[in-house]
């Protein structure tokens, strides 16, 4: 039964995404035209949003467990 299910449903899927529509940027359809307009190149740190991670002392494990638990 599964076997059936699968294809049948990668066809709707194929199907459904053949029906939409999506305009193509001119630097994606003509890349070979020098006119075309591109967006602009940005810097992006490496590091961005990366978090440091440092070791800390031992806390209280049983108001940790308070913490998290269920509220009475």
């Amino acid at each position: 039964m599964n076997l059936v299910k699968l294809p049948f449903l990668g066809a709707i899927g194929l199907a459904l995404g053949a029906c939409s529509v999506s305009a193509v940027p001119d630097h994606l359809a003509r890349p070979a035209d020098p006119n075309a307009r591109v967006p602009a190149a940005t810097y992006g740190s490496v590091t961005a949003g990366a978090a440091t991670y440092r070791p800390a002392e031992p806390k209280d494990w049983r108001e940790l467990n308070r913490r998290v638990g269920p509220k009475s």
